[in-house]
């Protein structure tokens, strides 16, 4: 099941959530593949991930920080939770004595994680699918100000109309695909997201003179309480901005 180099995954889904067997070695050299490959497995909003680590040849305790880095990068969106297995009565004292702990559960049987996962909050969501044409900025801020009005969230229209324009914008600059517009609410936050297939990351990057290139993502940062630049499962990536919403009267589910 594993080959030298890398960290082989096996998914499959249970209970809502998504369970990952993991093989291989994990050290300096896979722990980047190993954190995006798992960071993309939470982008569909599993209620959890969760890590069986039995069969991973982990070579340093430090290393156990790529389920850590796992969580903190997906904190404020998508939010999903992130849970390890090790059954082996040794493998699992060592990862509970490990700094880890303080940040990521570990469980002793699959079930007992299961159980372990609260029922996420209620989210709505709605998706739209536009070209990389210009005119498809307008239709992206129709989308928003629709939704944001059937949402009860109007209060927080102008900001989530500017994030999203810049997100849209930078889609169809920078990557020339077609885009997915997804908008979640969930309580007290809107997150607004951009997929595109243009595997390149999104950020923010500073010229030699000191002027900032990528004034789109600057607007975005000062918006939002947060963002951030995921990769996709396909291939592309998913920008994406968590904009508070703060006290509001919400229509009744579903929408």
């Amino acid at each position: 099941m594993s080959t030298a180099g890398r960290v082989l995954i096996r998914q499959r889904e249970v209970a809502g959530c998504t369970v990952v067997d993991l093989a291989g070695r994990l050290n300096a050299r896979t722990y980047g593949e190993l954190r995006d490959n798992l960071i993309k497995l939470t982008l569909d909003q599993p209620r959890a991930l969760i890590a069986q680590v039995d069969d991973l040849d982990i070579a340093a305790e430090p290393a156990l920080a790529v389920f850590s880095a796992v969580r903190m990068r997906t904190d404020e969106w998508p939010s999903v939770p992130v849970l390890l297995v090790a059954h082996d009565p040794e493998r699992h004292r060592m990862i509970a004595g490990s700094a880890i702990r303080r940040f990521i559960p570990v469980h002793t049987s699959l079930n007992a994680a299961i159980e372990a996962v609260a029922e996420p909050p209620p989210r709505r969501r709605r998706n739209a699918v536009f070209l990389p044409l210009p005119s498809s900025s307008h239709g992206a801020r129709a989308f928003v100000q629709e939704t944001c009005r059937d949402w009860n969230i109007r209060h927080r229209l102008e900001d989530a109309l500017g994030i999203a324009t810049e997100l849209v914008e930078n889609a169809i600059t920078h990557a020339g695909t077609a885009l997915e517009v997804r908008l979640e609410l969930r309580t007290g936050y809107l997150t607004i997201a951009v997929r595109d297939e243009d595997p390149h990351p999104a950020v923010l990057r500073q010229r030699p003179s000191g002027r900032l290139q990528g004034y789109g993502l600057q607007v975005i940062a000062a918006l939002s309480r947060a963002w951030g630049c995921s990769p996709a499962q396909d291939g592309g990536k998913v920008v994406w901005a968590v904009l508070s919403v703060g006290p509001r009267r919400l229509a009744p589910f579903p929408v």
